[in-house]
């Protein structure tokens, strides 16, 4: 709504909606509601006598105090603080989350002190000569007597 033009229906609804007192009223339209109801009292003074009426009802009513020890009840009833596991803890968990599993974790330790070892050892082999007779042997295997033949057949299949 604009802060310029107030209507009689929204500054009835504003009182319907808010109660008597402007400070209550949406910011934004708080001023145009104030200069409109200072430029008709009349059209709205039974609206204000009913908003009025009511915020005191509202005023008035008292709020109950809780019953004796419930405080306390539900301080007993609430769940207890759980306090986060260690380090070690939460590695035993996340390497056997239900309990103990050793084949699964004596697989994963393995193949990780593996992936380990074959690092270093590779890393701190010096590198070695290329080998014919190895290179002889891996195509005798596959059925091949050598890279020739493999290449030739290769080429006939095209």
């Amino acid at each position: 709504m604009s802060t310029n033009t107030m209507t009689d229906e929204r500054l009835l609804l504003l009182i319907e909606a808010y109660g008597v007192h402007p400070m209550a009223w949406p910011e934004d339209e708080r001023a145009a509601a104030e200069a409109h109801l200072a430029a008709h009292p009349e059209r709205f003074q039974g609206a204000l006598e009913e908003a009025r009426r009511l915020d005191t009802l509202f005023e008035e009513d008292a709020i109950m105090a809780p019953p004796a020890g419930l405080t306390e009840r539900i301080l007993a009833d609430a769940p207890a603080e759980r306090r986060r596991p260690g380090f070690a803890v939460s590695l035993g968990q996340l390497f056997l989350p239900q309990g103990r599993r050793w084949p699964a974790s004596a697989a994963l330790a393995s193949l990780v002190v593996g992936l380990f070892t074959g690092y270093t050892a590779s890393a701190m082999s010096p590198a070695e000569p290329y080998d014919e007779e190895a290179e002889s042997l891996v195509y005798a295997a596959l059925g091949y007597d050598g890279l020739e033949t493999l290449i030739e057949e290769e080429v006939s299949h095209e």
